[in-house]
């Protein structure tokens, strides 16, 4: 019987591939703040994976506002691109060494992003990966099923038409690891925000806090035990 390989492996772009999320908790702040909400930071961060439709509506509920969603989320989206364009955005460690390895392997890469297509393009652009990540399913792409709903994943693998179980998943948010593990992918988690307890609840059979600790990638699905490591309680 011959061994299955990965086909295709598939990243979520802020916070796993780059570390964008402080950039858009101040987006957050900046906007919030000229409609005269002071929201602690520590909600703008529980929100990373989320919805910004769904925080603005809770906002706008609790403060008695009657406004457009849209327009919020595209104002919003609007400071994040001012704030990428003159601040960049850093790299995840080990992300430029998992890319390298994975073309060196033959291996296609897709992003998976709950990102506008226009936000994820300046971000991959201000790290110089623009043409090595042309393939991406982004916040359009998906409307309306988003993580957690399998639905972004199951695009990608079948954009590449690659079978699910044959992608390799990166990601950091407690939705983003749900989404691709309920489309059938193995999941790796990187950390972040979420404890690593939740990442694995959520479908990760791995935490790394390194890209590069994932290199030379097990290409064997079917090896899941080689993807799972004792949780520290």
């Amino acid at each position: 019987m011959s061994v299955r390989t990965f086909a295709a492996v598939l990243l979520d772009l802020d916070g796993t591939l780059v570390d964008s999320e402080p950039a858009h908790v101040r987006a957050h702040r900046r906007f919030l703040s000229g409609k005269g909400l002071d929201v602690p930071e520590a909600r703008l961060y529980a929100n990373i994976g989320k919805s910004d439709a769904l925080l603005f509506q809770d906002l706008m509920r609790e403060h008695g506002l009657n406004e457009d969603v849209e327009a919020w989320k595209l104002a919003k989206s609007e400071m994040l691109m001012e704030i990428l364009a003159g601040e960049g955005v850093p790299l995840r460690s080990g992300a430029r060494a998992l890319l390298e390895h994975a073309w060196s392997e033959g291996l296609t890469c897709c992003v998976v992003t709950s990102s506008p297509r226009a936000v994820a393009a300046l971000a991959l652009e201000s790290v110089g990966l623009t043409a090595r990540l042309p393939m991406r399913v982004c916040f359009e792409d998906s409307a309306p099923r988003h993580k957690p709903d399998p639905h972004p994943y199951a695009l990608a693998a079948q954009r590449l038409g690659v079978p699910i179980e044959r992608c390799l998943a990166i990601e950091d948010s407690i939705s983003g690891i749900a989404s691709a593990h309920a489309a059938g992918a193995i999941v790796i988690a990187v950390d972040g925000h979420a404890s690593e307890a939740d990442q694995i609840a959520a479908g990760a059979g791995r935490v790394v806090h390194c890209l590069s600790e994932l290199l030379p990638l097990n290409r064997q699905p079917g090896a899941t035990s080689s993807f799972r490591r004792t949780v520290k309680k």
